[in-house]
């Protein structure tokens, strides 16, 4: 597939083949409960062959409290939209040392839409706007369900960690890094 411009060069970008183009933009404040009700999908349902259901309700629980966040973060978060729904959320901020460094942030992909190009669209997006502000590398905690979805994308495993979500329930994921 030949490369696209990144939405942050021209405003909305249009992906995507057949009945269901796909619309990567900016995140907006109307967006911010129905991409809780995304991510939510996205975990119970992608995560169950990894995860246990009490690990998945937990982690599923943090992020709708955590949305609210992303539009103050300081780098930028994208939706993936379809015509009559939002399918996919992404977006990066910088890191707190390192100037060249981006984290990639709350990426999530509808499951009925996981396995289309989504995810893939959203992190191309997201790479190319914080290249726009100087960033050469990227970092992302990844779940184990998603480890394969980044390696395909040039993701180099850096360590393991546990991440607590409450007092008893804790998950594992990777630390996962891309250039600089």
């Amino acid at each position: 597939m030949p490369a696209e411009r990144g939405a942050s060069e021209a405003g909305p970008e249009r992906r995507g083949e057949g009945p269901h183009p796909v619309e990567i933009r900016p995140l907006r404040q109307a967006d911010l409960d129905t991409i809780g009700a995304l991510q939510e999908a996205s975990i119970l349902a992608l995560g169950a062959a990894v995860y246990s259901r009490a690990q998945l309700d937990a982690w599923a629980r943090f992020g709708w409290h955590y949305r609210h966040k992303l539009l103050d973060d300081g780098g930028a978060f994208f939706v993936a939209a379809q015509p009559d729904r939002l399918v996919g959320v992404g977006g990066w901020s910088p890191d707190s040392l390192a100037a060249e460094l981006a984290w990639l942030r709350y990426l999530f992909v509808h499951p009925a839409a996981a396995g289309n190009g989504v995810g893939r669209q959203l992190v191309d997006a997201i790479e190319a706007d914080a290249r726009t502000r100087g960033k050469a590398g990227f970092r992302v905690w990844s779940s184990l369900n998603a480890a394969g979805f980044y390696a395909a994308l040039g993701y180099r495993r850096v360590r393991r960690g546990r991440w607590p979500l409450t007092g008893t329930i804790e998950i594992d994921y990777l630390l996962l890094a891309k250039g600089a």
